[in-house]
Order: C-alpha cells, then structure tokens, then sequence
C-alpha cells in the first residue's frame, strides 16, 4: 500500500516541473520580465535650461507725493488738499483730461521733534498724500515729473516701467529657455556616447518679468522753475527670464 501510495504523487511532481518549464520557455514569459526591467533601468539625465528676452516696456507710472506740515492738524490737512489740486491740475493739462491718476496712499501723523532736556515734544501733524500717474505712453513720464514740480509737488518718488501684458514676451522666453534644456541634456548624452531617444518632463519654475524702477526724489520748491530744464528719461527694457528642468532619457 505504501508503493501505491507513493506512485501518484511522484506523477504529480513530474507534471508540475514540466508546467514550470514550459512556462520559462514560452515567449512572453521571463523574457517579458527581463525587458521591463531593462526599460525602468534606462539611462536618465537631467538638465536645467535658462533664456532672456528683453522688450521695450509699453507701461510707465510715476509716483508724485504732496507733503504738508502744521501745528494743527485740520490746517495741515487743509493745505495738502489745495496743494493735491493744484498738481492734479497740472498734470491733466501736461497728460490731457484723460490722465489716468489715482490716489496711491494717504496719511496723517504727528510729527516730533526731540529737545535737550525735555525728549520727544509734539511738532505739529504731517499729512501725505501719494498718487500714482499711470502712463501708457513711456516717454511722458519726464513731462509728469515737470508738471508736477512745477505745481509744487514735495517729491518724484519713483519711476517705473514694466509691461500691460508679458504673456507674449513669457511664452518666448519659456520656448528658448525648454530648447536651451534639451540641448544642454543632448550635450551631455554625446559625452557619455549617448544620443538623447525621448523627453521625459520639463518643468517650469514660473520666472516673472523684472520691472525696470528708476529711483527720483526731489524737492520741487527748492529748483528753479524759470531756468528748469525739461526731464528726459531713459527707460531701458524690460527683462523677461525663464528657467525649465528638462528630464531626458538616453541611449547608445
């Protein structure tokens, strides 16, 4: 019974080996394993790549501050709303009645003043009225800042240009700097002898143009309008930048 016993399942045994075998050899089997492997393990490179487009800017605005002083604070706020239209005044018949102005900060405080022996005492309230002269001509700018101090304006705080839509200049910019990627990834494949077969990924890391900013203060009663000499300035480009990571995969 024992012999019997053994028979069936030595049969089985054998059945099972030849199944494993057969399985192993038929195609699709181990060799399909052995080719995904191949493909996971692909030689990779990485590769950052940079561009810079610089465009002419179609915006400026101009930041003109009106700057009184009083021991009271009702005549302090007083003078500065003369002085605001007065300026305002002139910069609409310098820029024409469509001017685009607008309030960019207003400010009341008080204003100390330090005395030996007594410290900080209250010297009167400071009002400060800011507006912003948004110009889509670049070049007016100059006439701003005449007009303006002129009028009697306390200060020219800044000048800056930029663009009213960078999407063109962005989208050149990000073109170069993905060719620039995949090139420098190419350049490193042809060292290894290796020759670039397909993109992988590029990643954008979201650079935003560089807006020009020209830094003007200025005391405007302390110039002489009569002999004043009328302010050009010089506005330069705009830089638009873009940077990608370009992920290759190479092969002989």
């Amino acid at each position: 019974m024992a012999t019997v016993a053994s028979a069936p399942l030595s049969l089985r045994g054998v059945l099972a080996l030849v199944f494993i075998i057969a399985v192993g050899l038929a195609p699709g089997g181990c060799l399909a394993e052995s080719g995904e492997t191949a493909d996971t393990s692909a030689t990779r490179i990485r590769a950052s790549g940079e561009a810079e487009v610089v465009v002419p800017p179609d915006r400026a605005w101009v930041d003109v501050a009106l700057v009184t002083r009083n021991v009271a604070a009702s005549a302090a706020v007083a003078a500065n709303a003369e002085e605001s239209q007065r300026v305002l005044a002139a910069l609409r018949e310098a820029l024409g009645p469509d001017a685009q102005i607008a309030s960019a900060g207003y400010s009341l405080a008080p204003n100390y003043r330090y005395i030996q022996g007594q410290g900080q005492q209250l010297d009167g309230f400071m009002v400060r009225n800011r507006l912003r002269v948004t110009l889509q001509d670049v070049s007016a700018a100059g006439r701003v800042i005449d007009a303006a101090s002129r009028a009697g304006a306390s200060e020219i705080q800044q000048v800056s240009y930029g663009l009213a839509d960078a999407g063109m200049a962005q989208r050149q910019a990000l073109a170069e700097a993905t060719r620039s990627g995949v090139e420098r990834a190419g350049v490193m494949a042809k060292a290894l002898d290796m020759e670039v077969t397909r993109v992988l990924s590029v990643d954008d890391s979201g650079a935003a143009p560089a807006p020009v900013v020209r830094e003007v203060q200025m005391l405007a009663k302390s110039v002489g309008l009569s002999a004043a000499v009328p302010t050009d300035l010089s506005p330069g480009g705009i830089h638009v930048r873009a940077s990608v990571t370009v992920s290759v995969e190479v092969g002989p």
